[in-house]
């Protein structure tokens, strides 16, 4: 009988931190989403970026591309 207590306790807490873990999880995805989404669709924000541009003349005379 206390074995199944136990147990029966066990589950409920294994269940409780799966639960939790999952939510957590899931919120975290959502706040990711819509920070992603809110930079992506702001005008502001691509207008201030600076373009990266990659001096290839330099990587051929070094060697790394052909």
């Amino acid at each position: 009988m206390k074995l199944k207590v136990k147990q029966d306790t066990l589950f409920i807490v294994i269940g409780i931190l799966l639960l939790l873990s999952v939510a957590g999880f899931v919120i975290y995805s959502i706040n990711f989403l819509l920070k992603n989404t809110g930079e992506a669709l702001d005008q502001e924000s691509l207008k201030a970026k600076e373009i990266t541009r990659f001096n290839l003349e330099e990587l051929k005379k070094l060697g790394i591309i052909k």
